[in-house]
């Protein structure tokens, strides 16, 4: 059986946040978008307080021109797919967890 990935909060709040601010778009557009109550829900998300549930997910995939992946890792870490030997250089870091979000068990079976 395939280990659950632990996903990390705060990561993907500062993802989140940093995908609103390339589109120069205000917390408020945001919470206007999703259709919530408050502004606080959108910041919950950017802080790492909560996770969006999955509808919000897929609105703010939308949104932000992004994919999972952005979200989960932030597009400065997208692994070259090709690499054969991604999976050993990217074990020693951070990026290891990501690059399990993205591809599964797929990492773990390349060591």
């Amino acid at each position: 059986m395939i280990d659950r990935t632990d996903y990390d909060a705060k990561w993907i709040g500062r993802n989140l946040k940093r995908l609103r601010k390339e589109k120069k778009l205000t917390v408020d557009e945001v919470r206007k978008y999703l259709g919530v109550g408050s502004v606080q829900a959108v910041y919950k998300y950017e802080s790492g307080k909560s996770y969006p549930p999955a509808d919000a997910m897929f609105a703010l995939m939308q949104l932000y021109e992004a994919d999972l992946f952005d979200i989960l890792c932030g597009r400065e870490n997208r692994p070259a797919v090709t690499a054969v030997d991604v999976t050993r250089k990217w074990r020693r870091n951070r990026e290891k967890q990501c690059l399990f979000y993205y591809r599964g068990y797929i990492g773990r079976r390349a060591g």
